[in-house]
């Protein structure tokens, strides 16, 4: 029962991303705000309350007690943050606001293809056969999602592209670089709600204008209200809740249900669509996430 919940709790989390992303498109639509500047607020609010809720977890305070006695772990932490965290949702944004909330989702999960291509690199070892059939699945899709299949047009706009992919190789940053805290014992809901207020932090050292109040106009209140508490706060909560009883291949359905219900639900809310071509490239890139753990199995 608690593995069939914790599936649950996990497509869950994809589906609340998915929303998020698709409030941010509507954010934008009403205002002149700029993909920084919401950066700043959604991080510092949203790893406000992560920070608030993770004191009541004996694991907050056991990672704080590992970090002051190992000092240098707090740098990790900050980069972690300012980097990893922070970077990644800035360049989220911003491939929203030039492309639409569907077609930057689906090429940001192009990044399981970085991830293989870094990890065999870094181990200096050759990709395994489902990892290789991840990379081309992955860079097909991408590649028909966004020229339709010709290659001499484009149908996504550039700018949404190389935000997209940016913010993929981030995420893949932030997959990969905390794995080392990890392995000291360093709880995840500390380390997601104090990496994302350290990424809301730095954002103050690269904006001019730090006014708040235009965020909670009343066309756009609504936006910004979904998306801290449910699709960064609800998001997060979910995806920890159901990764207690996963393992890494199970818990990767989040990265399937994320792309595939910001296309639905952008199709229901601002009547995106894709032809049959670009529809093709979304099934290759879902494919590409799940392939490794299809071949495993």
């Amino acid at each position: 029962m608690k593995r069939s919940w914790a599936l649950v709790f996990v497509g869950l989390a994809g589906i609340l991303w998915a929303s998020s992303g698709v409030a941010v498109q509507d954010f934008f639509a009403h205002s002149t705000k700029t993909a920084l500047e919401f950066t700043n607020i959604r991080m510092c609010t949203a790893g406000t309350l992560l920070i608030i809720i993770s004191t009541f977890r004996k694991e907050f305070w056991l990672s704080l007690s590992i970090l002051n006695r190992h000092w240098r772990l707090w740098l990790d932490v900050l980069i972690y943050g300012a980097v990893g965290m922070m970077f990644m949702q800035f360049t989220y944004f911003a491939g929203i606001s030039i492309g639409g909330a569907a077609a930057t989702t689906v090429i940001c999960y192009a990044c399981p293809a970085m991830v293989v291509m870094w990890e065999s690199f870094y181990h200096k070892r050759l990709p395994k056969l489902g990892e290789v059939i991840a990379v081309v699945l992955a860079m097909s899709g991408v590649f028909l999602l966004v020229t339709g299949g010709n290659p001499t047009k484009l149908l996504v706009p550039i700018g949404c592209v190389v935000w997209s992919l940016l913010s993929g190789a981030a995420f893949a940053f932030s997959a990969i670089f905390p794995k080392h805290l990890f392995a000291k014992k360093i709880d995840p809901y500390f380390l997601t709600g104090v990496g994302i207020f350290i990424g809301g932090l730095s954002t103050f050292l690269l904006i001019d204008d730090w006014n708040w109040l235009p965020f909670f106009a009343p066309d756009v209140l609504f936006d910004v209200i979904w998306i801290v508490l449910f699709g960064t706060l609800g998001a997060f909560l979910s995806f920890n809740a159901g990764l207690r009883f996963l393992t890494p291949e199970e818990a990767s359905i989040t990265s399937t249900t994320e792309p595939a219900a910001s296309v639905i639900i952008s199709w229901i809310v601002f009547g995106t669509a894709f032809g049959i071509v670009e529809s093709v490239g979304i099934i290759l890139v879902l494919l590409a996430i799940v392939m490794p753990s299809i071949i495993k199995r």
